[in-house]
């Protein structure tokens, strides 16, 4: 674990022009740098870099954050590995908690385990392109299904010699230890304490983790002996867990976040046949079942999974449990199913490249069609069949996270199979409480869910509180520790007594703006409807029970992401404005690089949230009153404090229609 202060010693040393600069070619802007975004493909820059703030922002696909936000982003490291990447890019000594010897030989030995599989691949590689035999055999093989030189160098494929010790034994004579070789299942130790080759006689498929480290291969035998397996695969080890492994991710990652999606395949050379053909956002799961933890590898890249099955009806349903588990994790999967007898590898191979992007455009379905379209064409006209379609269909649309995405796909099948929504809601419905029931008798605790109703589909939602509380969050962040006078303000706002009172105020004391704005809701009892924005405001009331204001970089670089991504859209601006408005053509803009335009903002934003606030507060007294119940001195109570909000509602108002612009 890396000490907090030194996390903060490396947070304040990163410059982000200079960390952004490494990857992104940056072009000065006034104060700002700008370039093309490395998170989407754009031809207009929209990447902006401010050095003064210590973020970037990219207003075309909304990225944003500090600089170890970047090296996360674009490196796909968690925190602390980002942390360590910037600590070594500046020279700053991490000194992480001692090890103990057992988790110092631990390391040692996957290290050990990384170099014997990296030494395994170059042999595989050299055997396959400098051997007679290699070439003879496995380079053969790969030339017959269209592999090009480059293709056979990009995924390092390889061929074992057909002797039983062929690998051992040049492992061994260049110092690895054998241990090492049994370990990683690239050999096998027999009872008399000699050593045989695991993969003999066999072309190489080798599997990388996401870092481009070798950590096991896939084996093809090419004879037609069907005593032997026709796929060999690396038994786990400390550095390979084929349940959080997918082969071809390291080659695929870029493209796969550039295309913001990822095509799932079965096998090898499904992967290395579309990669070849230029599709490269292509990932197969290494010979074993989809996993969840591959699917979450999978998340860190893209939302969207399309997976690619070929005509074999029964692997297709087979496959039916792979959709369900990508639907419940949250993301979106569509298919696309090959013509009978036709595979992703050999589809690719014998079509070219704009031949199998039209083929995949036009064919990709979301996985109600599918399900529908499959399932249908074996139902016919049978109707207990055809229960069993939509029993399969809402089985999956059950699995959806999401409230909203589940109502959408209810309408979606309801118009598709004409079936009223009604009944597809209450079937979703018993099940999400069966499962919440089971989850009970396992002892999870799940939030029970909601009951959906066919009326609730649209929802409506009021983002006047949440326009508000953003613009307050955004003053106290860019403007919390300037010093501005209340009283200035007033006298340009409000009604005629309320300017002879502000006049006569004018030697009021300064305020901070994040004093004045927090002394002015904390008064009132206010608080942010939006969890994020709470989150940011605690900070400050904490902050200021204490005497202090927080910096802007101290929300910069706050542990949680959620409130350094809004912090960096609150700083920034897509757009600046030329100072040639009023230098040249004496126009006022309004842009907040006036003083009393700051000040006004401050006081008019209070004043709006508070509007709104009362207006809840109104509300909740009418709801009050139409009660049946209440009686007739409660209803008369009530109305008096209707009264007194509404003046005061009223006098907030009027100060709000009168504020004179710049």
């Amino acid at each position: 674990m890396i000490p907090k202060q030194t996390v903060q010693e490396v947070l304040e040393a990163s410059r982000v022009e200079e960390v952004v600069g490494e990857f992104v070619h940056l072009k000065k802007r006034g104060v700002n740098q700008i370039g093309l975004c490395p998170f989407h493909n754009e031809k207009t820059p929209s990447f902006i870099v401010s050095p003064a703030k210590g973020i970037f922002k990219c207003f075309g696909c909304g990225e944003a954050g500090s600089s170890v936000d970047f090296v996360m982003k674009h490196e796909h490291y968690t925190f602390p590995q980002a942390v360590k990447w910037l600590a070594q890019k500046y020279h700053i000594e991490i000194e992480e908690e001692e090890q103990t010897p057992e988790q110092v030989q631990a390391e040692n030995e996957r290290e050990s385990l990384f170099a014997v599989t990296q030494f395994a691949a170059k042999f595989f590689f050299d055997y396959l392109t400098t051997n007679e035999r290699g070439k003879a055999i496995g380079l053969s093989y790969f030339n017959e299904r269209g592999f090009a030189t480059h293709t056979i160098e990009k995924f390092q494929l390889g061929y074992s010699p057909e002797a039983w010790d062929a690998l051992s034994n040049a492992a061994i004579e260049a110092g690895y230890n054998k241990d090492y070789l049994v370990k990683t299942g690239l050999a096998i130790l027999k009872d008399n304490g000699n050593l045989y080759d695991r993969f003999r006689n066999r072309v190489i498929f080798p599997i990388q983790n996401v870092s481009g480290r070798v950590i096991g291969f896939g084996g093809r035998i090419l004879t037609s002996d069907k005593k032997q397996a026709k796929y060999v695969n690396s038994p786990e080890s400390p550095i390979y867990d084929k349940s959080n492994v997918l082969f071809g991710l390291f080659t695929a990652k870029s493209d796969i976040i550039k295309k913001d999606n990822c095509f799932l395949v079965e096998g090898y050379t499904d992967v290395i046949s579309f990669a070849q053909s230029g599709i490269e956002n292509v990932v197969s799961s290494s010979g074993t079942s989809l996993t969840t933890g591959q699917i979450k590898l999978i998340r860190r890249y893209t939302q969207n999974i399309t997976i690619l099955f070929d005509g074999d009806a029964a692997g297709i349903k087979a496959s039916f449990r792979g959709i369900n588990m990508i639907v419940e994790e949250g993301l979106n999967v569509r298919v696309v199913l090959f013509p009978d007898g036709e595979d992703p590898d050999s589809y690719a191979r014998s079509h070219n490249a704009e031949e199998l992007n039209e083929f995949l455009e036009k064919y990709s379905q979301d996985f109600i069609h599918f399900k529908a379209d499959l399932l249908s064409k074996e139902a016919g006209k049978d109707p207990v069949k055809r229960a069993g379609v939509v029993r399969e269909i809402v089985q999956t649309i059950a699995l959806v996270p999401e409230q909203l995405n589940r109502l959408y796909f209810i309408r979606e099948t309801s118009e598709l199979l004409d079936i009223k929504e009604e009944i597809l809601v209450n079937e979703v419905a018993k099940m999400l409480r069966n499962k919440y029931y089971k989850d009970q008798k396992k002892g999870e605790y799940i939030p029970e869910p909601t009951q959906i109703k066919a009326e609730q589909q649209i929802i409506k939602v009021d983002e006047g509180d949440l326009f508000q509380e953003k613009e307050l969050i955004r003053l106290l962040l860019n403007y919390g520790n300037l010093d501005f006078n209340p009283a200035d303000a007033r006298i340009t706002m409000g009604d005629e007594e309320e300017k002879a009172n502000a006049e006569e105020e004018t030697e009021e004391e300064q305020l901070k703006v994040a004093i004045f704005i927090l002394e002015e809701l904390l008064s009132d009892d206010l608080q942010m409807n939006d969890t994020v924005l709470q989150i940011i405001f605690d900070e400050y009331r904490q902050a200021y029970e204490q005497d202090t204001i927080p910096s802007e970089q101290f929300f910069v670089n706050h542990p949680e992401e959620s409130v350094r991504k809004i912090t960096v859209d609150l700083l920034t601006q897509p757009h600046t404005l030329s100072p040639n408005w009023l230098e040249k053509h004496k126009i006022i803009t309004t842009i907040e690089t006036h003083f009393e335009v700051i000040a006004r903002a401050c006081i008019s934003s209070v004043y709006s949230l508070k509007v709104r606030k009362i207006s809840s507060m109104k509300k909740e007294l009418l709801q009050k009153m139409s009660q049946e119940e209440v009686s007739d001195e409660s209803r008369e109570q009530i109305l008096i404090q209707y009264r007194q909000l509404d003046i005061l509602q009223n006098k907030l108002n009027n100060g709000l229609g009168r504020i004179v612009t710049a």
